[in-house]
């Protein structure tokens, strides 16, 4: 890498005050000449040194914080792909779930991480842009974070007990036009919580909120008959479902899942409704763009595997492979589209 920078012309960028205009004297400019040289071969140090970071990376184990409770249909896909990127790096990819406030724990652990690849963030929709939009006072920004790749794409689901008397999508919005009716989700400001306060407004149903901190004691009190209804990823429900113990009604996609033919989804009850969902795998702000391109190819490379297709099908997702710039994009879109939801729906932002 070479750079050529004009002692000058660096410091020419303001010329001295003065009535005469006059620029700055041969001596003055012999004296700063060094100092600019100075600072340019301390940034060219600084790029060297990170492209020589990027050239060794990773040389130690990575750790992928998951924006979710173990078991979770985030935790389900990270593990997935901490697996296969073990593999492809020649690191340990360790992966953690680091539930709690409504994925901020883990948003702000790898917010506030050093920029270097070794700690990531695995997170749905729910963390990266419903909670921002509705939690005041988070204690990270979202440029903090920066997308390294898109992972699959993931319905969220309509369940019930498998106990219940309900046994379709229109029998409880039926039902619960004519009575309050309350629904669990993983989170207050989340995607899920989205889903049932679009019903309120779209189809005049009384669904209320009963926000748990993780996927498991929601799925747990619907499965015990506690709350009546669950609305949360459809990885995180399916084991349930094929294990007999929850009953999927709908799920949020615009068209039926792949893998699930005879369930509906929840636009054939709420015509034009439809709640995407994606999960992903971001980096603090500031990383290597060398890193950031290598996890990116190493990911695409993975998610075309036909195996792990399939695994991410039987578990209720739909791999997903992208550009950064395209993942930055959907997100952008989204903040729209869940602006204007909340904003309709007139849900109030949380603490």
């Amino acid at each position: 890498m070479t750079i050529t920078i004009s002692a000058e012309t660096a410091v020419h960028g303001a010329s001295q005050p003065g009535a005469t205009g006059t620029r700055w004297k041969p001596a003055m400019l012999r004296l700063l000449a060094p100092i600019a040289l100075k600072a340019a071969f301390a940034s060219m140090l600084a790029l060297n040194g990170i492209a020589a970071a990027a050239q060794t990376w990773p040389s130690k184990p990575i750790h992928i914080l998951v924006a979710a409770g173990a078991g979770s249909s985030p935790d389900v896909f990270a593990r997935v792909l901490g697996e296969r990127l073990t593999h492809a790096l020649g690191q340990a990819v360790i992966v953690e779930a680091r539930p709690g406030g409504n994925g901020s724990i883990a948003a702000r652990a790898v917010a506030t991480a050093e920029p270097d690849g070794y700690t990531l963030l695995f997170s749905g929709n729910s963390a990266l842009i419903v909670n921002p939009l509705m939690t005041r006072n988070l204690p990270y920004k979202e440029a903090d974070l920066v997308p390294v790749a898109p992972v699959c794409l993931v319905p969220l689901a309509v369940a019930v007990s498998n106990a219940s008397d309900v046994k379709s999508i229109q029998e409880l919005l039926a039902s619960a036009k004519e009575s309050e009716t309350f629904f669990a989700t993983p989170g207050a400001a989340s995607l899920s919580r989205l889903i049932g306060e679009s019903f309120n407004e779209r189809a005049g149903t009384k669904l209320r909120n009963i926000p748990y901190p993780t996927s498991g004691p929601a799925q747990t009190d619907v499965i015990g008959g506690r709350v009546p209804v669950l609305i949360d990823g459809l990885g995180g429900i399916v084991p349930h479902a094929k294990a007999g113990r929850l009953r999927l009604l709908a799920v949020s996609t615009p068209a039926r899942f792949p893998d699930y033919p005879d369930t509906p989804s929840i636009s054939e009850a709420v015509p034009g409704l439809s709640v995407p969902g994606i999960n992903s795998l971001m980096a603090p702000a500031g990383t290597p763009e060398p890193v950031l391109d290598l996890l990116n190819r190493k990911i695409n490379q993975i998610l075309q595997d036909p195996v792990v297709e399939q695994r991410f099908l039987a578990m209720g997702g739909q791999a997903a492979p992208g550009s950064r710039a395209a993942l930055a994009e959907t997100f952008r879109q989204q903040r729209i589209d869940f602006q204007r939801l909340i904003e309709s729906a007139n849900i109030q932002a949380t603490q």
